[in-house]
């Protein structure tokens, strides 16, 4: 939001704030699309639904962040399920007042654009990821993704996100995951918990997402 300047003031000032506990859904899969979320704190799992009944973890968006603006842009349907991975606030700005700043102002219209084109690239870097790297190196990859949603400033810098949802994001096999998992823990990369991810050495944790 910074990258509308002065604007951004105008922004938080007519935004909404909205309060959710840990798992509770901000917005659900194929809902009409009326509000933009700005993640002020907290951290929020994107999630789609398949055809065949299972859910796939794509994201973790922290705070700074916007969320569920291609629905309102476009004028549709949410296209994923947003979830708070625990206590979150967002600032919400409905369709109408997006409106009347897209009509005042068309560096709003640029700004959604560059956020559309950001969240396209990391799409098309997962993609390529799944295509031609080892599941090894893609589960270090997403690791080090989350790391950006979890650092707080020090270590162990605790990533909370299940092991099935690690892996739907890595495009492969909760075994095999877990394999590759196991292998950093065993390097003392990172260490295994109920429910979540402690990253104990960052720089090897890098050198092994390369």
């Amino acid at each position: 939001m910074e990258r509308l300047g002065p604007e951004a003031v105008k922004w938080r000032k007519q935004m909404h704030r909205r309060r959710f506990r840990r798992r509770d859904v901000i917005f659900h899969q194929g809902e009409i699309g009326d509000t933009v979320h700005l993640i002020d704190k907290g951290r929020v799992l994107i999630e789609v639904s398949m055809a065949r009944g299972d859910v796939a973890a794509l994201s973790v968006r922290w705070p700074g962040e916007i969320i569920g603006e291609l629905a309102v842009v476009g004028a549709g349907r949410r296209t994923a399920r947003a979830t708070a991975l625990e206590p979150t606030e967002t600032l919400a700005l409905t369709q109408k007042m997006l409106a009347e700043f897209r009509a005042e102002n068309p560096a709003v219209d640029r700004y959604f654009v560059e956020v559309l084109a950001d969240k396209l690239i990391q799409s098309n870097e997962q993609m390529v990821d799944i295509l031609f790297e080892s599941v090894e190196t893609r589960v270090m990859r997403v690791l080090l993704r989350l790391v950006a949603a979890f650092d707080r400033g020090n270590l162990p810098i605790v990533v909370g996100v299940r092991q099935a949802d690690i892996a739907a994001m890595v495009g492969a096999s909760r075994q095999s995951v877990n394999q590759s998992l196991k292998l950093a823990e065993s390097s003392g990369v990172i260490r295994l918990r109920r429910g979540h991810t402690e990253i104990l050495d960052l720089a090897r944790l890098q050198n092994l997402a390369r």
